[in-house]
């Protein structure tokens, strides 16, 4: 029998991802041991909040809920600033859940460290040794997950020590799941959520942004019902576009749909931004969502053709 609700009651989505860790839970009451785990996906997937509610249900021998360490890797500057500064009093000899978030940003040299220490396929635990001191860890104590949106950019050998946890899109009624969670006295209309979801960058973390300004709204008006008549004014108030564009995104879309085609180097210089910040930031959505497309130049799709006409009336 399946104990996601058991586990993971307040969150909405991932259905694999509690499977996965639905096991490593019920493995983990009669091991007090969990592999160490990657969590991998794009921003705003719920990687952070799984492993807090991960965490959460991790139990001492006392029954007890253990503490949980969430550290931001790019802060993290060598070795010596991890293993005195986080190591030595905040995990050492230690119960507790430590969260290695932006792993891809780990140092060089401690990554090469990482790569012993986690060399650990049946021993529950392991010596470290480093600049002259000892430093034991203690799996059965300590238990480590690993985060990144770049997995590309992880060291290959520590990648492979590591449990893989893949998280995918939320669906639309995942994402109106998420939008009614955080607004429980408010009152939707089917049509309203449905519009609503299509405005969201498929991700939880956009959706709760949507919430926040579904309950600003409301408030504004003290009402706590929401038709699809209300998100239409809240789009027109607040600049929200179809599909949850962005309006340089739209800038793309306009300008791919007057020219026919173009290099990035050309969209770049029309819209006064570097190449990587739009292919990092904004041709990723528009490609995802089929609304243009690369061969050898960008190029606006049929579907991109029909988004302009609803942007541009045209």
């Amino acid at each position: 029998m399946n104990n996601h609700n058991k586990y993971f009651p307040e969150l909405v989505g991932q259905e694999g991802v509690k499977k996965k860790l639905t096991f490593y839970l019920e493995a983990f009451e009669k091991t007090s041991q969990l592999p160490f785990l990657l969590m991998a996906g794009a921003k705003g997937l719920g990687k952070t909040e799984f492993a807090k509610a991960l965490g959460g249900n991790l139990k001492d021998n006392e029954g007890d809920e253990i503490d949980f360490l969430e550290i931001n890797c790019s802060v993290i500057k060598n070795n010596e600033y991890f293993f005195e500064n986080v190591f030595l009093p905040h995990i050492a000899d230690k119960q507790i859940v430590v969260f290695f978030d932006e792993c891809h940003a780990l140092p060089q040299d401690l990554t090469m460290a990482f790569l012993s220490i986690f060399n650990s396929e049946k021993n529950p635990s392991k010596v470290f040794e480093w600049d002259g001191m000892s430093f034991t860890f203690n799996f059965q104590q300590q238990h480590f997950i690993f985060a990144t949106t770049e997995t590309d950019r992880i060291f290959a050998p520590l990648k492979d020590r590591l449990t893989t946890i893949d998280f995918e899109p939320y669906s639309a009624d995942e994402l109106s799941e998420i939008v009614k969670i955080c607004l429980p006295d408010i009152v939707f209309t089917d049509e309203a959520l449905l519009s609503i979801a299509s405005t969201i960058r498929g991700n939880a973390r956009s959706a709760v942004k949507r919430a926040k300004e579904i309950m600003l709204y409301c408030g504004k008006y003290e009402s706590n019902t929401f038709t699809s008549k209300d998100f239409c004014k809240l789009c027109d108030e607040v600049g929200i576009l179809p599909y949850g564009l962005t309006y340089t995104e739209k800038q793309i879309l306009h300008f791919l749909n007057n020219c026919g085609s173009a290099t990035l180097t050309g969209i770049a210089a029309k819209l006064g931004l570097s190449k990587s910040a739009l292919q990092r930031d904004h041709e990723l959505y528009l490609l995802n969502k089929n609304l243009m497309e690369i061969d050898g130049k960008r190029k606006i799709t049929c579907k991109g053709l029909e988004v302009c006409k609803e942007l541009f009336n045209e």
